[in-house]
């Protein structure tokens, strides 16, 4: 009889959630600021922008995420010490998992960019937690926690389409099937939609899409977002759509910064001094780039 394999958060759950020393809180101070929620108060919702990684220095922080039916499931609960995010925070996309006050709680709230210093000067300390993000990520891949929910035939060619789309951008997301799930049944019902309209998206902040494009379906989970036309960058990295025949190499930071001084200095300008500060790298969500 073959052995069960074993969720990530049962083999590496210490690596998942590790515990921080008192000064390793010290060192990131310099890099947050601290803030106080209310006992019920949410930290994060699902499908909307969080502020970045959250450390606890009191109180309790409860994490949730919702199953297909739209329960509520616990995840952890974050006591003094520990830390909340996963890399969504890293990359500022939406939340995937709730967070809410047990008790009164203090946290030192670091945001995204500052997050991204952080990993950058205490290399040990970033590497415990950039490890941490990712085993959350993989976690939440493992059970399609916080992602779309695709309705619609299992064999269906927009079906998989859809799911393959997410798969590649690794986005978790969760498949079921109206003819023989109860609670699809239910669901397609409840917003009146012909079987031939299938499939539909439900996504993590509410909205129903049907049998949506990629582009319409990256939007409304928060891969694609609108680009801030008052922000400068001397360098846009864009490629690896879906027609790329391999992965494009990503420059490193020493290269960047050799192009975009030598960008700068053609342009008549200074030049950068940080390649964090000039570099917009784009990763495409395939199809919504063509």
């Amino acid at each position: 009889m073959a052995t069960p394999s074993r969720s990530v958060m049962d083999t590496r759950g210490e690596q998942m959630f590790p515990t921080l020393e008192p000064g390793e809180i010290e060192r990131m101070r310099r890099f947050g600021e601290v803030q106080q929620f209310a006992a019920g108060e949410m930290l994060a919702h699902i499908g909307e922008v969080g502020p970045g990684i959250c450390v606890v220095l009191a109180g309790a922080v409860e994490m949730t995420w919702q199953d297909e039916a739209g329960r509520r499931q616990p995840i952890v609960t974050y006591l003094p010490g520990a830390f909340m995010g996963e890399l969504a925070q890293l990359s500022g996309r939406p939340s995937l998992v709730d967070a809410r006050a047990v008790k009164p709680v203090t946290v030192l709230v670091i945001p995204t960019e500052r997050l991204r210093a952080l990993l950058v000067a205490e290399a040990e300390l970033g590497e415990r937690i950039m490890r941490a993000l990712i085993l959350r990520r993989v976690a939440i891949l493992e059970t399609g926690a916080g992602g779309p929910v695709i309705v619609g035939r299992p064999d269906s060619g927009d079906v998989l389409r859809l799911a393959d789309f997410l798969r590649r951008n690794g986005h978790p997301h969760s498949r079921i099937d109206p003819e023989t799930d109860p609670e699809a049944k239910a669901l397609v019902e409840r917003f009146h939609v012909d079987p031939g309209e299938l499939p539909i998206v439900l996504c993590p902040g509410g909205q129903l899409l049907h049998n949506p494009g990629e582009t319409q379906l990256a939007r409304c989970i928060g891969l694609l977002r609108p680009i801030d036309p008052d922000l400068v960058y001397d360098v846009a990295i864009i490629g690896a759509g879906r027609r790329a025949s391999r992965p494009v190499s990503m420059p490193d930071r020493k290269d960047c910064v050799h192009w975009c001084s030598t960008a700068a200095h053609s342009a008549g300008r200074p030049a950068p001094r940080r390649a964090s500060r000039i570099i917009s790298a784009f990763r495409p969500a395939s199809a919504a780039w063509r």
